[in-house]
């Protein structure tokens, strides 16, 4: 795990995560036929991607990046459970991955204008986003983490969503104005 002192590249990768996410389990779930396993590959791929992030090259296509990352997961899945009639032939998987691949848009306005209100964030709300986010840690780790209620998180994690979201739709709709 990372230190607090690490907080200017964990909120870069927060930035870029956090438009990309679904994308990237998107293609996972087109990828694994169970949506519990695709979350757990999720978490795994969340996890090499925050651990090699220092390989990720700034401008790039960050969900594209992520995809790579699920793809070996995905791969490793298959070989863990060759025996299971749920998996789909290699040749439909890679087909998938293509059309899946196509699918993942580059960066947006949307991300540049993340990227700016994440900036404006306390450093405890980026720990916040950090745990649950880059760690993956449930709502209840990080009331134990905080030393507060689970509702304490939750309502703590909303909030910051809420500002990202304010902050957001400011962001976009003052550059419109340009």
């Amino acid at each position: 795990m990372r230190q607090s002192g690490d907080l200017p590249q964990s909120g870069e990768f927060m930035r870029l995560l956090v438009p990309n996410q679904r994308r990237i389990l998107g293609f996972i779930i087109t990828l694994v036929p169970n949506k519990a396993d695709a979350e757990d590959i999720l978490q795994e791929t969340l996890t090499e991607m925050w651990n090699k992030f220092g390989s990720f090259t700034p401008g790039s296509d960050f969900a594209a990046w992520g995809c790579t990352f699920a793809k070996y997961k995905v791969m490793e899945y298959r070989r863990k459970h060759k025996r299971s009639h749920l998996l789909f032939s290699d040749d439909l998987v890679s087909l998938m991955e293509r059309e899946s691949r196509a699918k993942v848009p580059a960066g947006s306005a949307y991300s540049e204008a993340l990227g700016r209100c994440m900036d404006k964030l306390a450093a405890k709300e980026l720990k916040y986003l950090s745990h649950r986010y880059e760690s993956g840690m449930s709502f209840k780790e990080i009331a134990a983490v905080f030393g507060i209620s689970l509702q304490g998180v939750h309502k703590a994690i909303g909030i910051i969503h809420v500002k990202l979201t304010r902050c957001i739709r400011l962001s976009m709709r003052d550059e419109e104005l340009i």
